[in-house]
């Protein structure tokens, strides 16, 4: 009887083990995101000017609608809106294109 409540016991606590390992990950991508953002101090991109896109090297041209953010304290306009999601999970990566 002491061996079912001990196995128990163990089999019960693995997933309070598991969950302290899943709350550390988060923090490292709240630190990629924290530097990306919306900088009011760094001017938007000008609607009609020509922008290259950080992850599909595409030119386009700059429209009110375009997606833009900031990161390391320059701004970033996207092709497209399916762009900055990619751009956030890598910004270093797609900073230096």
């Amino acid at each position: 009887m002491k061996m079912n409540q001990l196995l128990l016991c163990a089999l019960l606590s693995l997933p309070l083990v598991a969950c302290d390992k899943k709350q550390a990950a988060p923090s490292t991508t709240a630190t990629t995101a924290s530097a990306i953002g919306n900088d009011p101090a760094v001017p938007k991109l000008a609607a009609g000017t020509k922008a290259t896109c950080p992850v599909t090297g595409e030119e386009f041209t700059v429209k009110d609608s375009t997606v833009q953010v900031t990161y390391n304290g320059k701004r970033y306009g996207f092709c497209c809106a399916d762009c900055q999601p990619t751009f956030a999970k890598a910004p270093a990566k797609y900073a230096k294109n």
